[in-house]
């Protein structure tokens, strides 16, 4: 992506937009990715870390949330949840009020793993980013800044955060 120039501005749309976006966040997300499992630990796979990433930003979140989020079937998800579990990742507990529904969440070992996985992603990307000029990183940040705005779920009715 190149910066606009003043005189293109009147130029963008939000189809422009929309292709910009979809041309930029596959590679952004490849490095994101490669960068996260080369700083996990050996013994987790990349969808046992993507569960530890899903609960992050999803405390005591449901079993059938979490298999929605990895696409798994809820008998794979379960199975994942109970290995990882067994390895102190990982907590699970039956709601007091409704047992049939199961709340996950990270163990201390569990926050520490994503967080030295996040922590490395984060230098990588800050080195990427260091051949920019400050004007440069003005604008991703503030781009970032806007996108986060649009795509925040809380932002979005419920109907659109379902594929179809």
């Amino acid at each position: 992506m190149q910066p606009l120039q003043k005189a293109t501005i009147w130029k963008v749309s939000p189809d422009l937009c929309a292709r910009e976006l979809l041309a930029g966040v596959p590679a952004i997300m490849r490095f994101i990715r490669h960068q996260m499992r080369r700083n996990r630990q050996v013994e987790l796979t990349v969808p046992q870390f993507r569960a530890l990433v899903f609960l992050t930003r999803a405390e005591d979140a449901s079993l059938s949330a979490m298999a929605e989020h990895l696409g798994l079937s809820l008998p794979a998800a379960s199975r994942m949840v109970e290995l990882l579990v067994k390895r102190g990742l990982m907590e699970r507990r039956a709601q007091p009020t409704d047992r049939r529904r199961v709340s996950l969440s990270l163990t201390r070992r569990g926050r520490e793993t994503f967080q030295t996985a996040f922590a490395a992603t984060q230098v990588a990307l800050s080195r990427s980013f260091g051949s920019l000029s400050r004007r440069e990183l003005t604008q991703i940040v503030a781009a970032m800044q806007i996108l986060n705005r649009v795509f925040a779920p809380e932002n979005r009715p419920a109907e659109s955060l379902k594929l179809k």
